[in-house]
């Protein structure tokens, strides 16, 4: 395998791409992710099943990944979980603990705890708020 090198004619130095930053996914693999993503939202996610998606071994699929999304595979689907989360309680009457499950988390203590961090509020005050400034 050739590495580029600005000398004309020759081979980038060993080690010379030691420590690169991966360029990242390519984008029929970043689409690839991000549909298994969405479509298991509500099971475990391992990283390993995104990489085979996207035909990469697990430590470059996640470098990459980082690079083309600005997070963590881990990160990105907290996020969207919390995305759907927030949809289905501005949307439906449902209980946290079934949104919780029909996201992904494992039970409404751990909803609450990860929408707390990220939000600053926990979901029931926060769903009220939202809905009492639509009506």
């Amino acid at each position: 395998m050739c590495f580029y090198d600005p000398e004309p004619g020759g081979l980038a130095p060993p080690g010379a791409f030691v420590g690169a930053r991966p360029a990242g996914l390519a984008p029929w693999q970043a689409s690839r992710a991000a549909a298994h993503v969405e479509r298991r939202l509500e099971a475990t996610i391992r990283v390993v099943d995104l990489a085979r998606a996207a035909r990469l071994s697990p430590s470059y699929f996640s470098r990459a990944f980082k690079a083309t999304f600005g997070l963590s595979p881990q990160k990105y689907v907290v996020e969207r979980r919390l995305a759907r989360a927030k949809r289905i309680m501005l949307t439906t009457d449902e209980p946290l603990c079934g949104i919780a499950a029909s996201c992904g988390f494992s039970d409404q203590a751990h909803l609450s705890r990860v929408f707390r961090r990220r939000e600053g509020a926990p979901p029931n005050a926060w769903r009220r708020e939202r809905r009492q400034a639509s009506l």
